[in-house]
């Protein structure tokens, strides 16, 4: 078991989250009664508040169970590493505003879409009397944080820099990007977690898209950080701009085009540095030599040559 584990971690990984997740995802659908959705069945929101840290928990126990207390540092410490220049943080906190805007820019101009507008009304009541709009992002904000913490060190670190180890940049990103949108699959069909209206096959597309283009970037700067805020920027930038079906009509042209741009983005991307290694330089693997090793028997020395002096 431990050989196959230490083999083939990210099949490992894959099988059982994806296990986990069809299946909860089945048991809240059988819990949903014909016509509701699934905040108005309690029963069924209470099963499907499990979905959301299995990937994180099972990354987590399968490092542990590899290699301890060093593997756990190996999966996190990319966390620490922040000195890296300015340009990717202004990246980070600005990529999927400038996809979007650039892509319904390119359709205003061709006439095949109108512009939606920069932003949704953020402090205006719904028809319903429903509150602002930025009072729902606050409210999600614990959320937003927590699923980024899980999908950057689950996807991108445990599965995307081991395999890069065996295979391209690309190709690692690409099997990381599959993975991860059929993670979000079963909710998508179900109509929950995730935004109505997204063409399962487009929201495929999509994940992918994501997969390279954080690929690139991790392989550019080695900074699990600035992917961490990549993430949360990701999923804060749709509660500001009107680019989900739910902000026209249930029509998901919107978003298409901004699925299409990331596309060709990450392509571009790919081109440009090479499949390869998608960067400068040698991809970063599961060992990182940029991310200090795990030593504790260092500082015990220096403690020692402390004390003694």
């Amino acid at each position: 078991m431990r050989s196959f584990i230490s083999r083939y971690p990210v099949l490992t990984l894959a099988v059982i989250v994806l296990a986990i997740q069809f299946t909860i995802v089945l048991v809240a659908a059988s819990l949903m009664p014909e016509g509701k959705r699934l905040h108005e069945s309690p029963d069924a929101h209470m099963v499907f508040r499990f979905r959301v840290f299995w990937p994180l928990v099972f990354a987590v126990l399968i490092t542990w169970y590899l290699e301890g207390k060093q593997g756990l540092y190996k999966l996190f410490g990319a966390y620490r590493v922040w000195r890296v220049p300015g340009k990717w943080y202004v990246f980070a906190g600005s990529w999927k505003f400038l996809f979007c805007y650039l892509g319904w820019a390119i359709a205003d101009l061709a006439g095949w879409l109108p512009w939606p507008g920069a932003a949704q009304p953020m402090f205006e009541t719904g028809p319903a009397g429903e509150r602002w709009h930025v009072i729902n992002l606050i409210a999600a904000m614990p959320f937003i944080i927590g699923i980024a913490l899980v999908e950057e060190t689950t996807w991108m670190k445990f599965c995307a820099t081991r395999l890069q180890d065996k295979y391209t940049a690309f190709t690692s990103c690409f099997i990381t990007g599959i993975i991860w949108g059929l993670w979000y699959l079963p909710m998508l069909l179900l109509g929950e977690g995730v935004p109505d209206g997204i063409p399962w096959y487009m929201f495929l597309l999509s994940m992918v898209g994501l997969a390279l283009l954080l690929g690139w970037v991790y392989n550019m700067t080695h900074s699990g950080l600035i992917l961490l805020l990549m993430q949360m920027v990701s999923n804060i930038a749709f509660f500001i701009m009107p680019a989900l079906p739910v902000a026209h009509n249930g029509d998901s042209s919107w978003v298409k085009v901004f699925v299409w741009v990331e596309v060709a983005i990450a392509a571009f991307l790919v081109i440009r540095y090479g499949p390869k290694d998608m960067g400068l330089g040698p991809r970063p693997t599961w060992t990182d030599p940029k991310i200090p090793a795990w030593n504790p028997s260092k500082k015990k020395e220096v403690d020692g040559q402390l004390a003694t002096a």
